[in-house]
């Protein structure tokens, strides 16, 4: 068993100051985010991509200020290249929404591309930095992930072939399958204890 090295406990005013730009980070987000997605969003798979993308840029932006201000006793770790590939999945989500606003479609798929490729690598280099446990982690999240979405997925071909329900996009399941991510890696991390 390991004994925890104590360390230097955050002061009052530190937890206060950081609380507070949680806090105005959250509010710049939404206002931001109620600003940009007025009249725009259409349809309800828009809406779970920009959903999506606040919730994976919101994280990518908090872990990076957690990583910026943890003691320097604290090993590094991989926290960069997490912020960075959830980072890049936020912005991928909200490319193919108002990309097609400021350029054509296909220079928003060549963004998209490329940040793929570049979120790719990303993931890559942390699989491969990760220790046994951050690697357990996402070796769990995928495959509940895999099996909550097969499930979802048979039973909604079915209730689709037998005409019950009408279909839906590959964007908007692309969104239900980066929820459905989100929350077993959520649910990973807890299990092992990571809060």
């Amino acid at each position: 068993m390991t004994a925890l090295v104590d360390g230097p406990k955050p002061s009052i005013l530190r937890k206060a100051a950081l609380f507070i730009l949680l806090a105005g980070l959250g509010g710049a987000v939404g206002f931001v985010g109620a600003n940009m997605t007025d009249d725009v969003l259409t349809a309800w798979e828009d809406e779970v991509a920009v959903l999506m993308s606040v919730i994976l840029i919101a994280t990518g932006l908090i872990s990076a200020i957690v990583v910026a201000v943890r003691p320097s006793t604290v090993p590094k770790g991989c926290g960069l290249l997490q912020v960075a590939v959830m980072l890049l999945a936020g912005v991928m989500f909200l490319l193919p929404v108002f990309g097609p606003n400021w350029a054509s479609a296909e220079v928003v798929f060549g963004g998209v591309l490329a940040l793929l490729a570049l979120q790719s690598a990303a993931n890559l280099m942390l699989w491969r930095a990760a220790d046994e446990m951050l690697r357990r982690i996402m070796s769990e999240t995928s495959a509940m992930a895999f099996w909550a979405v097969q499930l979802g997925l048979f039973v909604y071909a079915a209730a689709e072939r037998l005409g019950l329900i009408q279909g839906v996009t590959a964007w908007g399941m692309m969104g239900l399958l980066m929820g459905v991510y989100f929350v077993c890696s959520i649910i990973a991390a807890a299990r092992r204890g990571i809060h």
